[in-house]
């Protein structure tokens, strides 16, 4: 009997011993648990003073609340409702609330402050210059001028200088006034004769320096010359290059006119420096406008205007001429065509994007404070049934800052869209009006 006693007594000590010894030192799993539970359960701090001014405009850079968004745990809220004091205000309850759950409105504020109702300019016209607008391109016209004795030869009643004259002054006259233009004459010295070649081939001058069109300058400088010598045709073109060398880059367009007659008599390679010409960074086309020109004359002045990567035209009367001009004057008119329905896409391209996205911030912004509000009045109820009182006042607080943050965010982005859709629409119709009066120009221009 005695041994049976030991026996147990025995077991139930390493019974003991064994389950010690399994038993981690220090707190145990279930304090751990209540430890943890007392800490989640801990007074959230509560700054009531950051939430007292009800004003929309402090109300849109208060800080959001503890549990504000996404980290929003009802429970959590609740357990520190439970341990508000029973003495508060209504606006301290209130409160109370906002510094546990209000949402965040700052970004809506910077999003509204930073709107700009603004349109970017209409990109460059036709011929305009302007480096900050890269659509747009700076045309510089340069005319080279044959002035050799052939071009007193007549047509009609008057010789083709005159009639080259005055085609090239209808078509100047007509261009865009931001194109720049340039006069350069050639073979106007001494005499066809073979004593004067060398003063002859010499002559290659400026009578109007690349600028923009002036009437009176250029009727001047069109005045300044008759037909004289001979045709040195590759070394104008090649001084046409020295006219145009600052004029480089992407947002710059050169255009060379010759007006000829005839070949080159000079002994020059006019193809070669129309080639160097338009392969150089002037990148500039040359056309030749070849004025009664005879056959074998007209395959030379071709394939000069082949290397230049530009058009050759024969005329043979002041009507072929002025229809070579009309040709260059209609391409302008289609220029400005482009323009308008450019800047007119773009405005309302970029109306429609910026009303857009103020439909959506002011959706979400009172989207946002619908959700506050109706959370914040499902707390108030929980907490009246806490709290012996009436929580109406508390509910009534809540509505008006719901009401005050719906209507803040209606009715400022309503205004930005009525302001974005007003100057959409006189950008629209100051790009019409631009395109339509300068394609009127064009075609009413004699």
């Amino acid at each position: 009997m005695g041994k049976r006693i030991l026996f147990v007594l025995v077991s139930v000590f390493f019974l003991l011993t064994a389950c010690s010894g399994n038993e981690p030192v220090g707190e145990t799993n279930s304090e751990k648990a209540a430890e943890q539970k007392q800490s989640e359960e801990k007074n959230v701090e509560l700054n009531r003073e950051e939430y007292a001014s009800t004003k929309v405009e402090d109300v849109l850079v208060q800080p959001p609340g503890k549990y504000s968004g996404e980290k929003y745990d009802e429970d959590k809220v609740k357990a520190q409702l439970d341990k508000l004091p029973k003495d508060l205000t209504k606006e301290e309850y209130f409160q109370s609330l906002l510094a546990l759950t209000s949402e965040d409105y700052q970004g809506f504020k910077e999003f509204f402050d930073g709107v700009d109702t603004s349109y970017e300019e209409a990109s460059a016209a036709p011929g305009e210059s302007d480096a900050k607008k890269p659509a747009g391109k700076k045309v510089n016209v340069a005319i080279l001028f044959d002035s050799s004795g052939s071009m007193n030869g007549k047509i009609g009643s008057k010789t083709k200088m005159e009639l080259a004259k005055e085609s090239i002054q209808t078509f100047v006259s007509s261009l865009p006034e931001q194109v720049n233009v340039s006069l350069r004459v050639y073979g106007h010295k001494g005499t066809g004769d073979d004593s004067d070649k060398e003063l002859s081939c010499g002559s290659s001058e400026v009578v109007y320096p690349l600028s923009v069109y002036d009437q009176s300058g250029f009727n001047d400088a069109l005045s300044k010359f008759s037909p004289a010598g001979w045709t040195p045709l590759a070394a104008s073109i090649q001084s046409a290059g020295e006219d145009l060398k600052k004029q480089t880059g992407d947002n710059v367009e050169n255009i060379v006119y010759v007006v000829s007659d005839g070949v080159e008599t000079c002994d020059g390679d006019p193809v070669e420096k129309a080639k160097e010409l338009n392969e150089s960074d002037i990148s500039a086309v040359v056309n030749i406008i070849g004025f009664n020109v005879d056959n074998e004359g007209q395959k030379a002045l071709k394939q000069v205007a082949e290397a230049g990567k530009g058009k050759y035209q024969t005329v043979k009367t002041k009507q072929d001429f002025d229809d070579f001009f009309e040709k260059e004057k209609n391409r302008l008119i289609h220029e400005w065509f482009n323009w308008e329905n450019e800047n007119v896409d773009k405005y309302f391209k970029s109306q429609t994007e910026r009303v857009d996205e103020l439909f959506d911030q002011e959706a979400k912004m009172v989207d946002l404070a619908q959700d506050e509000e109706n959370r914040l009045l499902g707390l108030s109820e929980y907490l009246e049934s806490k709290i012996d009182g009436n929580f109406y006042e508390v509910r009534e607080l809540i509505r008006d800052r719901g009401y005050s943050l719906r209507e803040y965010a209606r009715d400022t982005a309503y205004g930005y869209r009525e302001e974005l859709r007003e100057k959409g629409y006189e950008n629209r119709e100051k790009a019409r009006d631009k395109g339509y009066e300068e394609r009127e120009k064009l075609r009413n221009e004699e």
